[in-house]
This record gives C-alpha cells, structure tokens and sequence, in this order.
C-alpha cells in the first residue's frame, strides 16, 4: 500500500522538500522491500525452522503496523475517493483491503498457535485446530494477494528502482 505513483512534480520540486520526499520514497521503498523478504522468508517454514518462522511473524506484525501507520493518508484518500470513482482506484483498494486482513488473521492466528516464541515469553495458550486451520487458509491467501498487491503497484517500484540505480551521493536528485 504505498502512497500510489508519484508525479515528477511531488517528486522533484525545487526547494530542500525535495530531499524530505526523496526520503520517504526511500523509506516507503525499503519498507515494503523488507516486508517481502520477511514474508518470504516467514513463508519458508520448512527453510526457517519453527522458532524463527514464529518471530520473523511476529516482526511481519509489528513492521505490518509501522507500513499501514506511514500509508493511513493514502487509505483516507482512497476509501473517500471509493464513491466518485470505480475501476482500477476500486480494486487497488479491494486488494489492499483484502491483504491488510488476510495478513492480520495470519498473524493473530500464527501467534494463537505459537509452539515457541510465545513460550520463550512465559506465555502458553491452548491452541485449537480452527487456529491452525485459520493460519494454512489465511497464510495461503495472503500468498496469493502479496504477488497482485506487487503487481498493481509495479510501474512504482520500477520508477524508485530506476532513480535508486541513477542515484549518485552527493548529486541533488
């Protein structure tokens, strides 16, 4: 859920604000980067092991929070604008709804049936099928969601990719 496409107009005006939203793009970039790699990673159960798979989760949480915190301006602007406009803006929004909630219950559900990092804290909870069942469907899902989410978001992750690569330090870019 990034902010949506930039135009060359916000991105490069022609005063310092242009560093402070080179900055954001460049933490909007990392963040969402961050978040695929840890998903990715959290996904690989088999790869990771059980206790690091569990924190990795509850890191995917936490950093969850931290991303939908930095884009709140852009699900206002968005679910105002759901009433006037249809289409693509409609379905960016469905889908971002739909991960926001599948990764939520993945989450809630992953640390309901935690079998080590919840212990490792002195806390134990009786896990229950529906929860593990709620974790495989949720976890799944959100498998599905993560590539559309990337996809619908593409034409921006190749434009700070690009300006990222032409990126000089000490240039003002």
């Amino acid at each position: 859920m990034n902010a949506g496409p930039t135009t060359a107009a916000t991105d490069f005006p022609a005063t310092a604000s242009r560093r402070r939203i080179l900055a954001r793009t460049r933490l909007d970039f990392w963040l969402d980067a961050l978040l695929l790699v840890a998903y990715t990673l959290a996904y690989s159960l088999g790869f990771t092991g059980i206790a690091t798979h569990e924190w990795l989760g509850i890191g995917l949480g936490a950093l969850l929070l931290v991303h939908l915190t930095l884009h709140w301006d852009w699900v206002i602007r968005t679910t105002r604008k759901l009433l006037r406009r249809g289409g693509r803006d409609r379905f960016v929004w469905l889908v971002n709804l739909l991960l926001l909630l599948s990764m939520t219950l993945c989450i809630a559900s992953g640390i309901l049936i935690s079998e080590v990092a919840l212990p490792e804290l002195g806390i134990t909870l009786r896990a229950s099928s529906f929860w593990r069942q709620m974790h495989g469907t949720t976890a799944t899902l959100t498998l599905i969601l993560v590539p559309i989410h990337a996809a619908l978001d593409w034409r921006w992750i190749v434009g700070v990719a690009r300006r990222f690569a032409a990126w000089r330090p000490g240039r003002s870019r």
